[in-house]
């Protein structure tokens, strides 16, 4: 195997140590060298532009390697200014005299108080510590008795433009030579160990997962991505400050049609925190976004239920405390209650408050699966039932078939869903707190725990509470502040049944305050909406009852023919009605019943 040359970097503060560097590296078979010549910030500059990360080492000399060395991540080797450099500077002014001034960086001066001991003269030294500091030494120099300044490149150059004798000190070959000497010993000994940093290196960029790691300030300190992705990068830079429990934290991120599931962490190294992310992309069609299966993380849940009923209004103190009790269980939760007690929102604040939180919230409707949803539910292999350490809620459990019911049941447990994640169902009841047979079939085949949410009819003396807070939520959005409600008003919302809770009290009460013109919620109004809910609730009961007694379990021409005969009965026989609710025309219905 051949052996690999060692990259050297030179910045040269002057020309013609540029050609004693290219003379004196032909020593070494096992040096391959590149050289720019520039001083301090213009030598900073050719480092960075000259790609200094395909180079081992960096060799330079005074200020310009102090800089290079706060700024750059490479190995530095200084190329010193010996006493006879400064000897030789002397002899070329003339005579060794006492009329000599130093200015330098420290490496200079040190080594000039050493000229002075050797030549028995004393020399007046001027040490700085950047390129500010060179004219205010220049100034006070002038003022004296110097007939000659020794110093370097950046005050060499700033003398001969005050009008100064300046002598350029350079470095003998001998202290080149002796810099290569030192970047090759330093190379060997650290060869290995950059040999493994950058086969990891390597490693990490054939992964499948992406990676990227942000400094404290929210700059890129390494990333394997490649061009175009900003907003995946902004994401992950805004949730630097996010606190993690435990060793990682995993999120997962839809922009756009690809869905990012990430693990966030921290790292640390010469004392500086970095945060570290490892992703994977996988590119969705929009027919999966839409079919009922939803992936949140916590900023997202926690602003949703802020933005809730509940999160205005806060839920009952009995549920509040059964949830902190069951967030320290991994148990299956069934939720359940009647119609409109907002399980949803409930699940997001148990999330939230869980120690599951640094995890995703996947949130699977029943109601919105499709047959193609469905069967990626049941046994695609990236389903979100497939996935480890997530809290899963399954929703509208109600409105699955008995067949469907088994399905997810036996998958459930054949995949030991429930012991890799936190699940929680949720589906109605009645009015007497009775569950539905879905209900009782995940309740007693997974054994869950319960969480029952009360209906508004339960709120008792905190009820003109919440209407009063939840006016006022709404009172920000409204071109006319509210000022309040009279107490007619304020006694017909407590004296309502609310038959869809609160769902139908949210929608309420926002359709009051929309109505108010003088910034009080008078009777009349409160009337008006009431009297348009207890409509929209007949209804509705009616379609809720029709559907109860539809089996869903028959190929789909006889479902059609069933429902056909329900509004077929509510219409009184009437098929010209019937065809209009149904949107269908009179032919199309007649045909459809003739099918069966």
């Amino acid at each position: 195997m051949k052996q690999k040359k060692i990259r050297i970097l030179a910045i040269a503060p002057y020309e013609s140590m540029k050609r004693v560097m290219i003379e004196t590296v032909r020593e070494f078979d096992d040096i391959e060298l590149n050289v720019f010549v520039g001083d301090l910030g213009q030598g900073l500059l050719l480092a960075q532009h000259n790609f200094y990360n395909d180079h081992d080492i960096i060799v330079s000399r005074g200020g310009t390697a102090s800089m290079l060395q706060e700024q750059l991540d490479l190995p530095i080797v200084e190329i010193e200014i010996s006493p006879l450099d400064i000897l030789r500077a002397m002899r070329i002014g003339g005579n060794i005299s006492n009329n000599y001034a130093i200015v330098g960086f420290p490496n200079i001066t040190g080594n000039a108080q050493v000229v002075g001991q050797i030549i028995d003269s004393e020399i007046d030294v001027f040490s700085i510590s950047g390129a500010d500091d060179v004219e205010m030494a220049l100034m006070e120099i002038s003022k004296g008795s110097a007939h000659a300044i020794l110093c370097d490149m950046v005050a060499y150059t700033t003398a001969l433009r005050f009008g100064l004798n300046p002598i350029l000190i350079k470095s003998g070959r001998e202290c080149i030579r002796n810099a290569f000497l030192r970047a090759r010993q330093l190379y060997y000994t650290h060869q290995e160990l950059r040999e493994e940093n950058r086969f990891l290196r390597s490693l990490i960029w054939k992964h499948i997962n992406h990676t990227v790691v942000f400094d404290e300030d929210g700059d890129i300190f390494f990333s394997t991505l490649g061009t175009n992705n900003e907003p995946i990068v902004s994401y992950l830079r805004s949730e630097r400050g996010r606190e993690i429990q435990g060793d990682s934290c995993h999120m997962i991120k839809q922009i756009s049609n690809v869905r990012y599931s990430i693990r966030m962490t921290k790292g640390y190294f010469s004392q500086k925190e970095y945060t570290i992310y490892y992703f994977t992309e996988n590119k969705v069609s929009l027919p999966d976004i839409r079919r009922g299966i939803r992936y949140m993380g916590q900023p997202e849940a926690e602003q949703e239920y802020g933005n809730s009923v509940y999160g205005v209004i806060r839920m009952q103190s009995d549920s509040l405390k059964k949830i902190e009790l069951l967030n320290q269980s991994e148990q299956p939760l069934l939720i359940y209650g009647e119609d409109g007690t907002c399980k949803e929102q409930a699940v997001k604040y148990i999330y939230v408050q869980s120690r599951w939180r640094n995890r995703p919230l996947v949130i699977i409707d029943c109601f919105m699966l499709n047959k193609k949803a469905w069967n990626y539910l049941m046994e695609h292999h990236n389903s979100p039932l497939a996935q480890n350490g997530c809290t899963i809620y399954i929703k509208n459990i109600d409105i699955l078939t008995s067949i469907q019911r088994k399905q997810m049941l036996a998958n459930l447990l054949e995949m030991n869903v429930c012991r890799r994640n936190r699940v929680i169902f949720s589906c109605v009841c009645d009015k007497q707190g009775t569950v539905t047979e879905a209900g009782k079939d995940f309740l007693e085949t997974l054994c869950c725990v319960t969480l029952f949410l009360p209906p508004v009819r339960t709120e008792g003396e905190r009820f003109s509470l919440i209407v009063n807070k939840y006016f006022s939520h709404v009172d920000i959005s409204l071109q006319t502040s509210l000022m309040g409600i009279e107490p007619e008003a304020m006694s017909l919302l407590e004296n309502y049944d609310w038959p869809h809770n609160y769902t139908q009290f949210q929608r309420t009460l926002e359709e009051i305050a929309a109505m108010s013109e003088d910034g009080i919620v008078h009777e009349a109004e409160v009337k008006t909406v009431l009297k348009r809910e207890n409509a929209i609730a007949t209804v509705s009961d009616k379609v809720e009852d029709a559907n109860i007694r539809i089996d869903l379990n028959q190929p789909l021409e006889k479902i059609n023919r069933d429902i056909i005969c329900k509004v077929l009965e509510e219409e009184n026989g009437n098929r010209t009605n019937a065809a209009s609710r149904l949107e269908i025309s009179r032919s199309t219905l007649w045909r459809l019943m003739k099918r069966s």
